[in-house]
């Protein structure tokens, strides 16, 4: 599977030659992203162990992966017929750090920055 976004500095052309540096699947017990971004070694195999970890310090992109796996509709719903302009993405720039949207509203104005 391949991410759903982008990320500078991202592992997408380095995914396979990552995971070949991996031991066999039956070896590992647990696999921990600490770098998530946009999870490109992380979704590039369907299993890595029986307990896999996502992590990243950035919380609106932990936040936009939380809406993704248990709000999908809303966010699309959120996203959905979006008018973007220059002044709109400076705005929600802006407004990133200040509480009062939920979190839905908040990952889709991360998702748009990104």
């Amino acid at each position: 599977m391949d991410s759903f976004i982008t990320w500078i500095g991202g592992k997408r052309l380095l995914r396979k030659t990552i995971l070949e540096e991996f031991p066999q699947s039956s070896e590992i017990e647990r696999y921990i992203e600490v770098f998530g971004g946009a999870g490109w070694v992380l979704f590039a195999k369907e299993s890595h162990a029986p307990v896999e970890v996502f992590n990243d310090v950035n919380d609106n992109l932990i936040n936009l992966y939380r809406c993704v796996k248990y709000h999908p509709e809303a966010l699309q719903k959120e996203i959905e017929w979006s008018l973007t302009s220059r002044e709109q993405f400076y705005e929600k720039r802006e407004r990133m750090g200040y509480r009062g949207e939920t979190d839905i509203q908040r990952a889709a104005d991360y998702f748009f920055i990104i």
